[in-house]
């Protein structure tokens, strides 16, 4: 058994690296692209907000932003966002006014955003008691460097 793990290893071992350097990171992506590629990208980003002009945003516009609870009351601010390669907002890290919970990230796809006299307002659908409790959400705040 412990010879079939350790040739599994190294078979892992062999073929990781090789998968590995097909791969370009994502500064070597950006350098290998042509004067074309850029130029299409450009006009492909330039549709996509002309046809979604109202749900635009800005990042500026999100940090800082008050952030409510479900009953209304002001229970922290946006903090930062959690980005992923491709430019995916997964998650924003709030700030919270109670001192036991301090920052907790909460799933982007969760909140609703509002637009109230020119400024973003977040609202969460869940209390924060009970989002601190939530297995899930303390996952995410080990997997968000900085966050406990």
């Amino acid at each position: 058994m412990r010879s079939f793990i350790a040739g599994s290893l190294l078979t892992i071992a062999a073929v990781t690296p090789a998968a590995a350097q097909n791969v370009p990171a994502p500064a070597q992506a950006a350098q290998q692209m042509m004067p074309g590629d850029v130029a299409s990208a450009a006009a492909s980003a330039a549709q996509t907000l002309t046809s979604s002009a109202k749900d635009r945003l800005l990042v500026k516009d999100l940090l800082g932003a008050q952030v409510t609870g479900p009953g209304g009351g002001t229970v922290g601010t946006v903090e930062d966002l959690v980005v992923i390669p491709g430019g995916r907002v997964v998650a924003a890290i709030i700030s919270t006014k109670d001192k036991n919970t301090g920052r907790i990230p909460v799933p982007f796809a969760a909140v609703k955003l509002s637009r109230t006299s020119g400024k973003i307002a977040m609202s969460l659908p869940v209390a924060l008691s009970d989002l601190k409790n939530m297995k899930e959400v303390q996952q995410l705040s080990k997997a968000v460097p900085g966050v406990k």
